[in-house]
């Protein structure tokens, strides 16, 4: 793109860009007329960054066409019938259009979602993703492949098969090709694990997936494969943490990726107690208050922590939590 420079386009409060794509999206309607031109007008003599705001978005219209790495965002509501005439949602259409590329546009280091957030995306292939807590990626689309960096996090891919574009995530140097598929990878300081949940893929060209399986790599260690229930390994989709068996360690560090309340141990002889059942993403003092009540820990809320501290007492099978359900 042509324009301004990264200042410039820096000092534009992100309403007038929006202000310029509604007035940018309503010419490229059908209710186009001299009352909206006149409109226009006004509103780009009243500031000189009302006239940036609107040549940059402009430029990005235009563009667009060209632009394979665009994603526009949707959001899954529940399905309501609602009648509403074509012009108005046609505008509506270019309207969410235009704020989408005008977003990655501006931030072209990807898309982030926060603790405890979750989205879905659909890519310009009509390829979803749907990303997990605290996930980073960053899209490059051209005319022989589909690209997605996954920086860090957890994501779910829902792959539009095109027979001549592969599908490829990268995570650090591994790489997941695929056509048509649906996969999750999770990425964090520890571990690269992909899950095939559908048709498949191949992992650093070496290894072929079947559906159900997982594959672990760690820094320095073996790859290991494995067939989890895909149920829990997709749970997060669902709101929910399935912990089978898990040591409350672990179990700790799960629950900490949805919730800006953080878990600590202070026994740490109490991070190999065993945990079972199925919890709500995020809800950490729910967790904890089952957790200590099974064990007969004490659980002490510290600002942003909540600390489960105490000497655990015995539940009748040693090392084992039985199942914790909220």
């Amino acid at each position: 793109m042509t324009g301004s420079s990264e200042t410039e386009e820096a000092l534009i409060p992100p309403e007038r860009l929006a202000e310029a794509g509604v007035w940018i999206a309503r010419l490229h309607g059908d209710d186009r007329d001299r009352d909206l031109e006149d409109a226009v007008r006004q509103w780009l003599q009243a500031s000189p960054l009302n006239a940036r705001a609107f040549e940059l978005a402009t430029e990005v219209w235009d563009d667009a066409a060209n632009l394979r790495r665009l994603v526009p965002l949707s959001v899954e509501t529940p399905a309501r019938r609602i009648r509403i005439p074509v012009a108005l949602a046609a505008t509506a259409a270019m309207m969410m259009a235009l704020v989408v590329m005008l977003a990655l546009y501006l931030y072209p280091d990807g898309i982030k979602t926060a603790v405890g957030e979750q989205r879905m995306l659909t890519l310009k292939d009509g390829t979803r993703v749907y990303l997990n807590t605290a996930t980073h990626i960053v899209i490059h689309y051209d005319r022989h492949s589909r690209r997605v960096e996954l920086e860090t996090g957890e994501a779910l891919f829902d792959v539009a098969k095109v027979a001549d574009r592969p599908f490829i995530v990268t995570a650090g140097d591994r790489q997941v090709t695929a056509l048509g598929t649906s996969f999750v990878v999770r990425r964090d300081d520890q571990r690269l694990a992909v899950t095939l949940v559908e048709g498949r893929i191949t992992v650093n060209q070496t290894f072929n997936l079947t559906p159900g399986e997982r594959l672990t790599l760690t820094p320095g260690g073996a790859a290991r494969l494995d067939k989890p229930p895909l149920d829990k390994t997709t749970a997060w989709r669902r709101g929910q943490v399935v912990l089978d068996d898990t040591p409350l360690a672990a179990a700790v560090a799960e629950m900490n990726r949805y919730s800006p309340i953080q878990l600590v141990i202070e026994q740490p002889e109490t991070g190999s107690l065993l945990i079972s059942g199925l919890f709500q993403a995020g809800d950490s003092a729910s967790f904890a208050r089952a957790v200590a009540a099974t064990y007969g820990l004490t659980a002490v809320s510290k600002g942003d922590h909540i600390v489960l501290t105490g000497i655990p007492r015995p539940t009748g099978r040693p090392g084992s939590s039985g199942p914790l359900h909220l």
